[in-house]
């Protein structure tokens, strides 16, 4: 009997200790990002090198793969809007309008943080995480360096950078495949689709792209770098760090996604 006891305890006691890891985890990232917010007014501290060797390795790095994405996902997109429309209302006048407003609130945005977090976040928790072994963070501290100035600040401003750029990027490449397939496959004019588009897409679009941008671009090094500090246990614990902080971030991105998107439908 004891046996079969410990055999039902052992999976419950398993998931309570990862609950409270990643708790832990996500209470290190709430006060992470404060120490982020507290040191942005002080721009004489901000490492400019490290800054642009993490907007290059972010942003320059990741641009190939999110263009191919983002215009693979424009060009199905329209033509399943396109379809679904003449089915449903027998006729594709309004593609600019909803394409539009899909790809500067959702489609444009989302593709690209989603692809950060697989690229950029895995990358920044593992690197973090392996100097936390290797106590190569202990060594920065023994040499009077900060290792949240040194590691997470640099990385924190060149994703906010990295971000907004390739979503603006993303949402241009997007909306060109959109308009391809609108004029190729479904005889509108450039001219067309540019005046039904902005009869839909307004400022109150762009700045929800923008917003989101930016928050997703703060949020994915902050979640990563939280996990890197917090991993032990050698190689596995990198490996196992690197997977939570990809959940992690991606469930954030969704959970942010959605509130943002309820505030600027229904409030601004």
């Amino acid at each position: 009997m004891s046996a079969i006891a410990s055999a039902f305890k052992s999976p419950f006691k398993n998931i309570f200790a990862e609950f409270t890891e990643q708790s832990a985890a996500f209470t290190d990232s709430f006060g992470l990002l404060f120490q982020m917010l507290r040191r942005l007014p002080n721009f004489q501290s901000w490492r400019w090198t490290e800054i642009f060797q993490s907007v290059v390795h972010m942003g320059v790095g990741s641009l190939p793969i999110i263009v191919i994405s983002t215009a693979v996902a424009g060009t199905v997109v329209t033509h399943e809007i396109a379809w679904h429309m003449d089915e449903a209302l027998h006729s594709v006048s309004m593609i600019p309008g909803f394409s539009g407003q899909f790809i500067f609130r959702e489609l444009g945005i989302a593709i690209p943080a989603m692809l950060l977090v697989a690229k950029v976040g895995a990358a920044t928790t593992a690197e973090v995480g392996t100097m936390k072994i290797t106590e190569q963070i202990d060594a920065l501290k023994l040499l009077g360096i900060d290792p949240l100035s040194y590691l997470v600040f640099p990385r924190f401003i060149a994703a906010i950078i990295s971000s907004s750029c390739l979503t603006f990027i993303s949402v241009s490449v997007t909306m060109g495949c959109a308009l391809a397939v609108a004029v190729y496959s479904y005889g509108f004019t450039t001219l067309e689709f540019i005046n039904a588009f902005k009869h839909f897409v307004g400022i109150k679009d762009v700045a929800c792209a923008l917003v989101k941008g930016i928050v997703f671009g703060a949020v994915i090094p902050i979640i990563s770098c939280a996990y890197g500090f917090r991993c032990k246990g050698g190689a596995e614990g990198v490996g196992t760090a690197t997977t939570n902080s990809v959940v992690a971030a991606t469930s954030t991105i969704i959970t942010l996604d959605f509130i943002l998107t309820y505030l600027f439908t229904f409030f601004l």
